[in-house]
């Protein structure tokens, strides 16, 4: 709670859940992905070079494709729409946890936006978040789009030996429990053939979730960017989860990509918790959206 950092391809949830959320796109919207594209004051490419793809809505995020994204993101009505989503999914707002010396991370308001922040916001740069808060925007998705109070207690034994929980608290309503089901859909193809992240597979269950490798600031050259912050933060099982890890690797040494590195850590400490709680494995045919059209 304490380091800030752009999340990355990480932050592509709540694009994606946005755009879904206002009707912009469907799982299965078709996106045509050219190699490059120029914006004012920047040309956008994607992190493997490539020609000119048809991808769907789901497979641009199990790609995690930037272009897509970006073009995604400016099929909502207003720019600044893409904001309100992150101001509602807890970005730049302290936790609410009471630990000491919480950052809330970077969020600028639309009025401080250069040319390149819409795009760069868009694919998860341009703004910062603590591990808590970017964690609890997957745990929103989980919980069907119903954002809860962060605890860092979950109760305590008072001198009679009794168990007490904390109060109940009141969570707020993000996006729809439909379009939360979407996304835990797209997001499970991340970790299937077409995705980014098969190592965070895990035997018996489905998992859910996006891998994030993104350009780390660094405060000792004033804030460049320098290295990279490789994550992988999901769910599991995807259809009705249990628990949301999230693995943040600061400045990498060997590699660099989320998928890679921070997917096996997932699965690990993942599958330990699923056999602890005693989650049962899951079964049945499972319906897989597309991630290409056409020819």
């Amino acid at each position: 709670v304490t380091d800030m950092f752009e999340p990355g391809s990480t932050g592509k949830l709540m694009t994606f859940a946005a755009a879904l959320e206002e009707k912009a796109i469907t799982p299965t919207s078709k996106i045509k992905v050219p190699p490059r594209l120029p914006r004012p004051s920047k040309v956008f490419n994607d992190h493997t070079p490539h020609g000119h793809l048809r991808l769907t809505a789901n497979g641009v995020l199990a790609k995690s494709s930037n272009i897509g994204t970006i073009l995604i993101a400016e099929k909502l009505a207003n720019p600044t729409i893409l904001h309100d989503y992150f101001v509602k999914f807890g970005i730049g707002q302290n936790t609410g946890l009471g630990f000491p010396g919480e950052t809330n991370g970077i969020l600028r308001t639309p009025s401080k936006w250069s040319n390149t922040t819409f795009p760069t916001m868009a694919f998860g740069q341009g703004y910062s978040t603590n591990a808590v808060q970017i964690a609890s925007v997957f745990a929103t998705i989980a919980n069907n789009g119903v954002r809860m109070p962060i605890s860092l207690v979950d109760g305590y034994v008072g001198v009679d030996g009794i168990y007490q929980p904390t109060a109940a608290k009141t969570g707020i309503e993000v996006v729809s429990a439909q379009t939360a089901k979407d996304l835990r859909e797209m997001l499970a193809s991340v970790v299937g053939p077409d995705g980014t992240a098969p190592s965070a597979r895990i035997s018996g269950y489905r998992v859910a979730g996006k891998t994030g490798t993104a350009q780390r600031s660094d405060q000792s050259c004033g804030g460049c960017y320098k290295g990279f912050t490789a994550s992988f933060i999901g769910m599991a099982p995807a259809n009705n989860p249990s628990i949301v890890v999230a693995v943040i690797i600061d400045n990498p040494r060997n590699g660099h990509y989320g998928g890679v590195l921070a997917g096996p850590v997932f699965k690990e400490v993942t599958n330990f918790a699923l056999q602890k709680l005693k989650v049962m494995p899951q079964g049945g045919k499972v319906e897989k959206i597309p991630a290409t059209w056409g020819r």
